[in-house]
């Protein structure tokens, strides 16, 4: 592939061209010292002001911390000959989930795997209080091994810092919040654009795309905003994994898996469902973020304002800018307030970065004074004394009726041993022809479950499987749900009243 004069970089011998972005080229090098293969991501046009350079540390001090399996490596970053900011990085032979995705759609038990693994990395980056804002297929390589590694924190943000003044969002798999300011935009954005990936796969598009039609970003945007997650419309596709699916794509943020692990733990499900080997879930203990370099100000004529919107699937091609609130035909996208109670991260080793003489650098923390630390391990000491007597005095908790089934998550997925009794149903309601049908979803489901529907007029019936219809007579439909397992026990609390229209 034919691409733009590659940069000169010291150590490094120009291989060949792979592909672009918005702003940056990436370029196939060979290293000297060691001798390996690895892609370079450097900014295109220095011109663009001093915001783009720490844009690019940021990024290489995010990645190089994260030191996730399911996450691209950074070996280093630096300044090319020409004053360009770069990022050396792992190089991944294989081609993107993108362009995979685009010659068929990838088997069930594939999706799952990758559902899992890319989960892995969502939350070891939530963990640490990072959201990506950008997950979509063609953020995902695929190393030699067949496994993926997400990629592209360029837009990355923590949690109370979601209106960065560069931020773009891909609207074919980005949440409806993210786009018209109905929500906050938390961790449950990622998931959304990790299940909507997860959906791309198994269909080979974007899920609110139309094969042939308008999909325009206004257009799409509409459809996020209002239809309801369609089936993929494949046979082979569990009904528990299109009720994931479309849980995790919810209109409504809270009714979405609270955290990347729970989603996890439902594919793992699904595994064992098909009788497949669970996936493997893997975070790290304890993982520390860099502190990000500081953005300038408003007023130094340097920023950018406003939000860019991406609807190529391999690029960052079309884009809209304007100022802080970009109209599109009726659509009103705007950055959302920062939030201001996110616990702030303490640095770890970030990745060197040299910066233009003209780029300020806010000045590193000092170093805490060793007294300091021998009264925290003191205190830590009459922490564990205390906790330590409090379980050995309390009064031991009733354990649950005998009779009810209980399941364990599978020895080695690195999740443990976890409470097994089913969460309190969250439905979901769709119109097919003239009926109104609900489907449910809740965590850690059982084969021998059934529910009990509590209906519009007070009465109740008892279904095996988790949906149900009624008809539609143009006035509100409106049900509850509860868990029974096969003992006849309703062992879960009632889900919330969900009608139809919502």
């Amino acid at each position: 592939m034919a691409g733009p004069q590659a940069p000169s970089i010291p150590g490094l011998s120009y291989r060949g061209f792979l592909g672009s972005g918005g702003f940056a080229d990436v370029y196939l090098y060979e290293s000297t010292n060691p001798v390996r293969k690895v892609a370079v991501k450097v900014l295109r046009d220095k011109s663009l002001g001093p915001q783009w350079v720490r844009r690019f540390a940021n990024e290489a001090n995010t990645m190089a911390a994260l030191e996730h399996p399911y996450i691209v490596r950074v070996y280093s970053s630096g300044l090319t000959d020409d004053g360009r900011p770069y990022i050396e990085m792992a190089y991944y032979p294989e081609e993107t989930l993108a362009r995979a995705v685009k010659r068929e759609p990838l088997p069930v038990p594939e999706v799952l795997r990758i559902g899992v693994q890319l989960a892995s990395a969502v939350e070891a980056a939530h963990q640490v209080g990072l959201l990506h804002r950008d997950i979509k297929p063609a953020n995902v390589l695929v190393d030699k091994f067949g496994d993926p590694a997400l990629t592209d924190f360029g837009i990355a943000s923590q949690v109370h810092e979601v209106d960065s003044p560069d931020a773009s969002l891909s609207v074919p798999w980005a949440p409806p919040e993210a786009m018209f300011a109905t929500a906050a935009l938390d961790r449950r954005g990622d998931i959304y654009s990790l299940a909507a990936t997860l959906w791309h796969l198994l269909v080979g598009h974007s899920p609110f795309e139309v094969p042939g039609g308008d999909n325009k970003p206004n257009s799409m945007m509409v459809r996020v905003r209002d239809l309801p997650v369609p089936s993929t419309g494949r046979g082979d596709v569990p009904d528990s994994l299109e009720r994931l699916l479309k849980q995790a794509m919810s209109k409504d943020p809270r009714l979405r898996p609270a955290t990347a692990a729970d989603f996890a733990r439902a594919l793992n499900a699904i595994e064992e469902e098909l009788r497949l080997r669970p996936t493997p879930f893997k975070v790290a203990r304890q993982t520390e973020m860099p502190t990000p370099l500081p953005m300038p100000s408003a007023d130094d004529g340097t920023r950018i304002r406003g939000l860019a919107v991406s609807v190529n699937p391999d690029a960052d091609g079309t884009r809209l800018r304007g100022g802080p609130q970009a109209q599109i035909s009726g659509a009103m996208i705007q950055p959302h307030p920062a939030r201001e109670d996110a616990t702030r991260l303490r640095p770890v080793n970030p990745v060197a970065l040299p910066l233009p003489d003209d780029v300020d650098v806010a000045p590193a923390e000092p170093k805490k004074h060793r007294w300091r630390v021998l009264i925290g391990i003191l205190v830590l000491v009459l922490v564990a004394a205390g906790v330590t007597a409090w379980i050995l005095l309390a009064p031991k908790p009733t354990p649950p009726p005998t009779g009810l089934p209980t399941v364990s998550v599978s020895p080695g997925d690195g999740l443990g041993n976890v409470d097994t009794w089913p969460g309190v149903p969250v439905i979901t309601s769709q119109l097919n022809g003239g009926d109104v049908t609900f489907s449910w979803t809740y965590t850690y489901p059982d084969p021998s479950d059934g529910f009990l529907v509590t209906l519009p007029d007070n009465s109740t019936t008892t279904v095996q499987d988790p949906h149900y219809s009624l008809p539609y007579n143009n006035q509100p439909v409106c049900i509850t749900v509860e868990v029974r397992r096969a003992s006849g026990a309703y062992i879960s609390k009632p889900s919330e009243l969900t009608c139809y229209p919502s």
